[in-house]
């Protein structure tokens, strides 16, 4: 297992992922425009970070973010879109050194970052491994019961 910086080539792969990502979540979600996902997808591995963690030439895993600003202020942050590893190789360090390099690149840039979890289950483990890797919970999200 290895990660890299993802590529154009990866776009259709990291699809796939995502709309797996989507399939399996706990609570409902909006619907998949595939167009505006495909287009989501382009512009952050051209404009953002976009991380892939790779068994020989399969994507395993994905973590992808951008720069953004809170509403009410001009001060720039890095925000995670995705963070993904797909069922099989969960049990791989896959998802914690996509996590790491992650964190590195957005140091290097001297940038702050906001990570979240949502629609999914398992909530308070997740919270405990964001916080072993010095991360702080900020608040939380709540939906509407369908």
């Amino acid at each position: 297992m290895h990660i890299r910086r993802a590529v154009a080539t990866d776009i259709s792969a990291i699809f796939v992922m995502l709309k797996d990502m989507h399939n399996n979540t706990e609570l409902e979600v909006s619907t998949i425009d595939d167009y505006k996902l495909m287009n989501k997808i382009n512009e952050v591995i051209h404009k953002g970070v976009v991380l892939v963690s790779c068994n020989g030439n399969e994507i395993t895993g994905s973590i992808a973010g951008t720069t953004t600003t809170d509403w009410w202020s001009e001060d720039l942050f890095v925000s995670d879109l995705w963070f993904y590893v797909s069922p099989l190789h969960r049990k791989s360090r896959a998802g914690l050194i996509l996590i790491k390099d992650f964190i590195k690149i957005v140091k290097k840039a001297k940038m702050k970052l906001r990570m979240g979890h949502i629609y999914s289950g398992d909530l308070s483990r997740k919270d405990k491994f964001y916080e072993r890797l010095g991360l702080i919970k900020a608040g939380s999200v709540y939906v509407e019961k369908k």
